[in-house]
């Protein structure tokens, strides 16, 4: 059963029901940035802009996959390793979380699902995640850095030459948050993204198909 740490993080949230907001064509997104210091700071157009490829990712799943169940935590990684977006959803089924994770490939290539529990102790960190991302001084668009934990627990950190963008949406005490993150980087949103990733990558629940 989900413990008394996860439920007072849940306190007040709602189930997220609205899909990202559409947008126009990644390729509309470079002239947006160009002009984004007439009208807007760069950082709230790049977070457009992600945004806006996190929409045409979740377009994909549903044309794939049908309606995708509402989530409490969507977290959407814009390019794998194996080429192909993933989008992580946790969901709260009244007495454990669960997690449901979908492969979502641009053309052809495989169609993989997860369908997990989530452990208690995991879905007690996940909930202090959440109550630290709601911070009003965790910003939406994060920095694109590198961080490396070394071993005496001081961080090495250095500008990321190519980003790769994970996009997260959770709703938090203080409303709904969407984040954009680099995958190296570390901060409460990107520990609970690699939280969540984490579980999807070591269980053996996955179930695939052929396009």
């Amino acid at each position: 059963m989900i413990t008394s740490l996860w439920r007072a993080g849940l306190v007040g949230l709602g189930i997220i029901a609205s899909p990202l907001a559409a947008g126009a064509e990644t390729q509309g997104c470079s002239a947006n940035l160009s002009t984004a210091t007439l009208s807007t700071s760069p950082d709230a157009a790049q977070m457009s802009c992600d945004l806006e490829r996190a929409a045409k990712i979740s377009d994909r799943a549903r044309k794939i996959y049908g309606v995708q169940p509402d989530a409490q935590i969507e977290i959407i990684d814009t390019a794998s390793p194996s080429g192909a977006a993933y989008i992580y959803k946790v969901l709260n089924d009244g007495m454990h979380l669960r997690l449901d994770a979908r492969s979502v490939p641009d053309g052809r290539g495989p169609r993989c699902r997860l369908q997990a529990t989530i452990a208690d102790d995991t879905a007690n960190a996940l909930a202090s995640l959440l109550v630290k991302a709601a911070d009003a001084a965790v910003p939406d668009y994060g920095a694109r850095e590198d961080v490396k934990i070394n071993a005496d627990g001081s961080r090495s950190v250095r500008l990321a030459i190519e980003s790769h963008d994970i996009i997260t949406r959770a709703q938090t005490a203080s409303g709904e948050r969407k984040f954009s993150r680099h995958a190296g980087s570390d901060d409460p949103v990107s520990q609970l993204n690699n939280l969540v990733i984490g579980v999807a990558n070591v269980s053996p629940d996955w179930v695939c198909s052929a396009s």
